[in-house]
């Protein structure tokens, strides 16, 4: 009997245990086919973004992509659909898309130069630059390393070193005629004739190649109308660039001023033949109408659209032509009507901006400023908007609003460095010392390691005596950093000289070489501390060069007060 219950206690326990093994490899195979379905449906989702990304349906292609990463964070591929998408969308987010994709590939060179091509895209140089440099070794041998560092270069107004980027790019593929075609557009702006010479040449032959054909004429056409090159055969490349089915509507434009110019007489026809053309396009039409208000034809222009049909003058930009044309002609209230009910759709920020500008002209200056208010407010936090209607107002001479507008920007991540830049122009062409402080103020908390602009403003904070401390220990360091920059002795010794320290300001500038000291900004600097010194025979002599510098009105004063303690 107890063997019995022995051996029927067994099968069960074998039964028992044959069941859970059999469980547990049940889970094991729904668990491995669930992972390996996940994983090929991240591959499908992936592979489904790129073919709607290669057919231009972006949305679908985002959608499919982030839904990959859904099931992965980690999926590179898909990471990098979605940075392709910003890129081709304008979307300054591009570049932390490609920032994670090098990070889930740090040994990746391609990765790696597309985060720079992103970055020097978006304007960002110093993300570019720092890229660059912690690229691995193995980039060197890749052309695209070179063709980055060429754009980089250029952007930095370093031409000598974009030449020798873009050669190097050119030798490592010289199948590839991009490359040559770069490297003859720097080769351009060198001031070396016999560097010219080769780049003209390497043009002409580029007009045998299809892909680079339209750019190459275009280039020999501004290239020669800017030296004063043969008229004729700039009118001859002109006429066959606008002729390539690769040619932009812009070439066509161009051809058009270049007949105009020379007053020959294909000019009528052209013109007529492109009024034909362009009512069928709304992008060609406002360009021509634009180039007939640059062109002072704004009365031909108004009539050319009056003939049109509503519908195709209604498409924009066209409305934004028309309104322009409008203003130039002082016609108020037909601006008025024309910006009074319409709908500009995406624009209607500018369409409020132009009524603005018809009731100003009626001298509304309260319907106007409510106007502008509303415009500004209708583009809202997009910098590209507050861009475009800062850049319009400022078009009309409204330098007050721009700058106010400005200053708006640079709250603006996108924005800020143009629109600083934008206001450091102003500034400095109006001459408005305090205006330039703050706007060096806010470009150093961006840049802090910008030594040219620590410069800036250390000078500035001098003149004005405002953190004069902080100022005097920001010329001193530059001073350590870069000890042979003339610039940075020349402030470091105003600073010295602004304490008192007129001995120690002086043997400071007696270091410079004597062409250093001639240059008219340093010679001014120079000739007020020879003043201070009482080296007054010599001080005239270098303060007489202040008319050739620009100075700004406190360096103006300076220049007077060390002037009159001479006589």
């Amino acid at each position: 009997m107890e063997t019995s219950l022995a051996k029927t206690e067994r099968t069960y326990i074998k039964l028992i245990l044959g069941s859970f093994g059999a469980l547990v490899i049940f889970i094991a195979l729904c668990w491995g086919g669930f992972r390996f379905y996940r994983h090929w449906q991240e591959g499908h989702l992936v592979r489904r973004a790129a073919a709607f990304m290669s057919g231009g349906d972006l949305k679908t292609a985002s959608l499919n992509a982030r839904r990959a990463l859904q099931l992965n964070a980690q999926n590179a591929d898909a990471t990098r659909i979605i940075a392709e998408i910003a890129e081709k969308s304008g979307d300054r987010t591009a570049s932390d898309w490609r920032r994670k994709v090098l990070e889930l590939n740090p040994g990746s060179v391609d990765d790696a130069l597309a985060l720079v091509r992103c970055a020097l895209w978006f304007n960002d140089l110093a993300t570019a630059e720092k890229t660059l440099k912690s690229v691995e070794p193995t980039a060197l041998q890749k052309p695209e390393f070179y063709a980055a560092s060429g754009r980089l270069a250029e952007m930095k107004k370093d031409v000598p070193k974009a030449e020798v980027h873009w050669a190097k790019a050119a030798e490592l593929a010289p199948e590839d005629s991009a490359y040559r075609f770069q490297l003859a557009l720097v080769r351009l702006s060198l001031g070396d004739s016999a560097k010219r010479e080769n780049a003209l040449g390497v043009l002409e032959q580029l007009r045998n190649d299809a892909t680079q054909r339209p750019a190459a004429t275009r280039t020999l056409i501004i290239d020669g109308i800017s030296q004063r090159g043969d008229p004729l055969k700039v009118r001859d490349l002109a006429n066959e660039l606008q002729a390539y089915p690769a040619a932009f509507f812009s070439d066509r434009i161009m051809y058009l001023e270049i007949l105009r110019q020379m007053r020959d007489p294909a000019y009528e026809e052209y013109l007529s033949r492109l009024k034909g053309e362009v009512p069928a396009k709304p992008s060609d039409l406002a360009a021509l109408l634009s180039w007939m208000i640059r062109n002072r034809m704004n009365a031909e222009a108004l009539e050319f659209a009056k003939g049109l049909p509503v519908e195709a003058v209604a498409k924009w930009p066209v409305p934004l032509a028309v309104a322009e044309a409008q203003a130039q002609t002082k016609d108020w209230l037909e601006l008025e009507r024309l910006t009074r009910d319409s709908n500009w759709a995406g624009y209607d920020f500018l369409r409020r901006a132009y009524l603005a500008r018809a009731l100003r002209g009626q001298e509304k200056q309260l319907a106007a400023e409510q106007e502008l208010g509303a415009a500004q407010k209708e583009a809202g936090a997009n910098p590209q908007m507050l861009s475009m209607l800062t850049q319009t107002i400022a078009d009309w001479g409204w330098q007050n609003e721009a700058v106010e507008l400005l200053w708006v920007l640079t709250k603006n991540p996108d924005a800020r460095l143009d629109a600083l830049q934008t206001l450091y122009n102003h500034y400095t062409k109006v001459a408005d010392t305090s205006g330039l402080y703050r706007t060096l103020t806010k470009f150093a908390e961006i840049n802090p390691h910008d030594t040219a602009l620590q410069n800036n403003l250390a000078q500035v904070s001098l003149l004005l005596g405002a953190d004069v401390d902080h100022a005097r220990k920001m010329a001193a360091d530059l001073t350590t950093k870069e000890p042979a920059n003339p610039a940075y002795l020349s402030t470091y010794a105003f600073s010295l000289l602004s304490k008192g320290d007129v001995k120690g300001a002086l043997q400071v500038m007696d270091g410079l070489k004597e062409e250093q000291l001639r240059d008219p900004s340093i010679a001014t600097y120079y000739g007020l501390i020879l003043a201070a010194a009482g080296q007054k025979e010599k001080a005239r002599a270098f303060l007489g060069r202040s008319s050739e510098a620009n100075l700004l009105p406190e360096e103006k004063a300076l220049v007077a007060k060390a002037e009159s303690n001479l006589n």
